[in-house]
């Protein structure tokens, strides 16, 4: 069986949701060359730190008709993704991930990656304990 697709964003949506570098895209893969520029300050600012999608525009002072369209169409091309912290699914693969997990669980198959992150939750619980009063 095949994983049913994701829901597709639209501006609407991206605006009051945070956003966060997955990875950079291949820029010799992009047809409108115009767009590149663009494209390239969009990450450079997701992935210096996740930004909820509606100060996008403000931060690299370009208009909001112009960003959202680079941002869905990252979105799109797997570059960028919403940091889930509901419940909706709302990642490429269309899991979700629980409220614990944080950006790169949802985005990461694999055992190896698997160990790493199930290591990193073992080690959030030890620390919770140890922050918890009894």
């Amino acid at each position: 069986m095949r994983p049913s697709p994701a829901p597709a964003l639209s501006a609407d949506d991206i605006r009051s949701k945070l956003l966060y570098v997955r990875q950079w895209p291949d820029f010799s893969a992009e047809r409108d060359l115009s767009r590149i520029g663009d494209l390239a300050r969009i990450c450079a600012l997701l992935s210096r730190k996740p930004t909820v999608g509606f100060l996008v525009h403000r931060a690299l002072d370009m208009p909001s008709h112009e960003v959202e369209p680079l941002v869905l169409h990252l979105i799109d091309a797997g570059a960028v993704a919403v940091f889930q912290t509901g419940t909706e699914p709302l990642t490429a693969s269309g899991a979700t991930p629980s409220a614990t997990d944080g950006p790169d669980i949802a985005a990461s198959p694999g055992a190896e990656d698997d160990q790493r992150h199930g290591a990193a939750r073992t080690f959030l619980k030890r620390l919770w304990g140890k922050l918890l009063p009894r």
